[in-house]
């Protein structure tokens, strides 16, 4: 070893640089071990774990039409449920928010509907929908599917194997067969997240690496979606549409942050006036004060441990990336979360 720390400036400068060095190294195992914790969780508890010991399960009939179908959701805010064929005796699908979304968009650009928009949907059953055209972004397949005994590791791979935002859980026999109440629920990324998050909080508000240092989310500006106050909603479904997300910061006159559309503030539009503006139509489905922007905003150089925390207090599974002025630099998602977690973990 060297001589005592003091005996000269370069010996003294030398220790330093080795202690931080050794600080930094201890620092490391440590965030490895969270993470590592993190994926034993993911490893040791189910699917069924996570679902609710009692509550209900909102089931539709495919013969409902897609109008009541979207009235029902909005009634009980459900952003997916799933779709039950009763004269075949066959589970079809997740009708999603999303499918909302495509189906008014349709009506709107005149490729069905001569009776309009809200008389149409009224008149289109929910197996015509789901059966005659193909499912949306996000959405999954009807073969898409976990099961009650499948671990959470299982859960969250096929939710990104599939690109898509819920899952639902199916009880089936050892011949493949659905067995009776077979649709136990579902899950998701936001019911995993929380679940994890309850159980796991101190692992996940210890991981000090910032977004930029672990390189997930989508930056810089120009690569992220946005929509002006005063566009219209057409505008923003169409935006959303095109590039299969569910929602896009909005902006204010000057270019700043006001506030998010999200495909879910679609559900308590029961006309679905889409020449509407965008801020008029978030007045109507959930009005917001101005200082709640900071519940859903981050910073590029937040370590993941306050990401975490803003996803957990938001209630929202994407946050937008801003300045100290205001303006959107990025974005980051819950996927985007999983994915770096599930990778490194």
């Amino acid at each position: 070893a060297g001589g005592p720390v003091g005996t000269g400036t370069t010996s003294h400068s030398g220790q330093a640089g080795m202690a931080a060095s050794g600080d930094e190294a201890a620092a490391r195992p440590a965030e490895e071990d969270h993470r590592a914790n993190i994926f034993d969780f993911f490893r040791s508890h189910k699917a069924f774990d996570m679902l609710p010991e009692s509550g209900k399960v909102v089931l539709l009939d495919s013969s409902v039409s897609a109008y009541s179908a979207f009235c029902i959701m909005n009634a009980n805010e459900q952003v997916a449920v799933p779709v039950w064929d009763s004269r075949s005796d066959q589970y079809m699908g997740m009708l999603t928010v999303t499918d909302l979304l495509e189906l008014v968009l349709m009506c709107h650009n005149g490729k069905a509907f001569e009776s309009g928009c809200v008389e149409g949907m009224k008149d289109m059953s929910l197996h015509h929908w789901m059966t005659s055209y193909p499912r949306p972004p996000g959405c999954p397949d009807v073969s898409v599917e976990v099961h009650p005994d499948d671990d959470l590791m299982v859960v969250l791979k096929t939710l990104i194997r599939n690109d898509i935002r819920v899952l639902p859980v199916l009880e089936r026999d050892v011949g493949g067969e659905l067995l009776q109440n077979c649709l136990i629920g579902q899950i998701s990324y936001m019911l995993l997240f929380r679940f994890l998050y309850y159980h796991e909080v101190e692992d996940l508000t210890t991981l000090s690496d910032s977004l930029s240092d672990v390189g997930i989310g989508t930056f810089p500006a120009d690569k992220v979606v946005t929509v002006q106050a005063s566009d219209s909603v057409e505008h923003a479904l169409s935006l959303m549409s095109n590039h299969g997300i569910s929602g896009v910061p909005v902006l204010g006159d000057d270019g700043l942050l006001t506030d998010m559309f999200l495909d879910t503030d679609l559900l308590p539009l029961t006309n679905f006036a889409l020449q509407t503006t965008v801020a008029k139509a978030l007045e109507q489905s959930r009005p917001r004060q101005t200082d709640q922007i900071d519940t859903f905003t981050c910073r590029s150089t937040d370590h993941l441990s306050l990401v975490v925390t803003k996803f957990a207090e938001s209630k929202l599974s994407r946050l937008v990336c801003v300045s100290d002025q205001g303006r959107v630099e990025g974005l980051v998602t819950l996927t985007d979360l999983f994915k770096f977690l599930a990778v490194n973990a």
